[in-house]
């Protein structure tokens, strides 16, 4: 399994990866960890000694985008740990038993032991929050508190995969520049300046769009949902969620206010939410998890 398409897509995102490195404006370290489906690749910033912070990106990016309008303020607080996801289009690698049998929770338990934590916060955008509060409800005793940015449990996998696609379509099956601008258009709110104010974070997710290879995320397998499975931890996470099309998301939240599981609805932002609204998605992470 590749996770590039080509040779020459990889180096062009992977160099682009270093320039958006640049533009953090903190110092930072990068770590290849060795374990049983590849190497994990980590950004570490901020000091080792304050609480150390998991940073889980989305599908469709990777750590060094993702988090570039949020890390200066957040590495004040914590020590972050940002890390590419395994078959996603960042610098993480995968080997020939990654298909045969990786296991989420496993590998994120094995980057937890290998810093010697005995529990870390985590904040996941998108696939990143499925990633954190599935993990939280399952191992949680390895994990203080959550933060989940536009996404977190599946209530059908099926139907949410199937959604997800539909939003790409039909714009996907051509990915010239246009027609990916049309998608990030039906995700972010109307009122939102973050593409035009930030023209590469477009262009670098485009080229990153064109290039991945998306089968190389079937290997995560999603868990469904099951009712008050969150019930000894729920005062431990928190829903960041934008306003643009909440309308369409009314049995997520009816599900949410039956959990009693707390959430919030910025204003003025969409799916890109920690991009479009980083200055408020910094201070309420950096509120609820100290």
């Amino acid at each position: 399994m590749e996770v590039y398409k080509t040779d020459s897509q990889k180096a062009h995102v992977l160099k682009r990866y270093d320039e958006f490195l640049a533009q953090w404006g903190v110092l930072y370290n990068e770590a290849d960890i060795t374990g049983l489906w590849g190497t994990t690749h980590c950004i570490e910033t901020g000091i080792s000694t304050n609480p150390p912070l998991f940073l889980f990106h989305g599908v469709g990016d990777n750590s060094a985008v993702m988090w570039v309008l949020n890390i200066a303020e957040l590495s004040k607080h914590f020590f972050c740990i940002a890390l590419d996801t395994p078959g996603g289009p960042g610098k993480s690698t995968i080997n020939e038993d990654y298909e045969k049998g990786f296991n989420q929770e496993d590998w994120i338990t094995s980057i937890i032991d290998h810093y010697s934590f005995s529990k870390v916060s985590i904040a996941g955008v998108s696939n990143g929050a499925y990633m954190a509060y599935n993990y939280f409800v399952r191992h949680r005793e390895r994990v203080n508190r959550i933060v989940c940015i536009e996404g977190g449990f599946v209530v059908n996998p099926v139907k949410s995969m199937i959604s997800t696609l539909g939003l790409l379509f039909p714009e996907i099956l051509f990915p010239v520049k246009k027609n990916m601008m049309k998608i990030f258009y039906k995700l972010t709110s109307p009122d939102s300046q973050c593409f035009n104010e930030h023209p590469d974070i477009a262009d670098y997710m485009i080229d990153i769009m064109k290039s991945h290879n998306q089968k190389a995320m079937f290997a995560h397998k999603l868990n469904k949902f099951t009712s008050h499975e969150a019930d000894s931890v729920k005062k431990d996470i928190l829903f960041l969620f934008g306003d643009f099309n909440k309308e369409k998301r009314t049995d997520y939240f009816r599900l949410l206010d039956n959990e009693l599981v707390s959430y919030s609805i910025i204003p003025n932002a969409g799916h890109a939410l920690n991009m479009e609204r980083h200055d408020l998605v910094n201070e309420r992470i950096i509120r609820f998890l100290k």
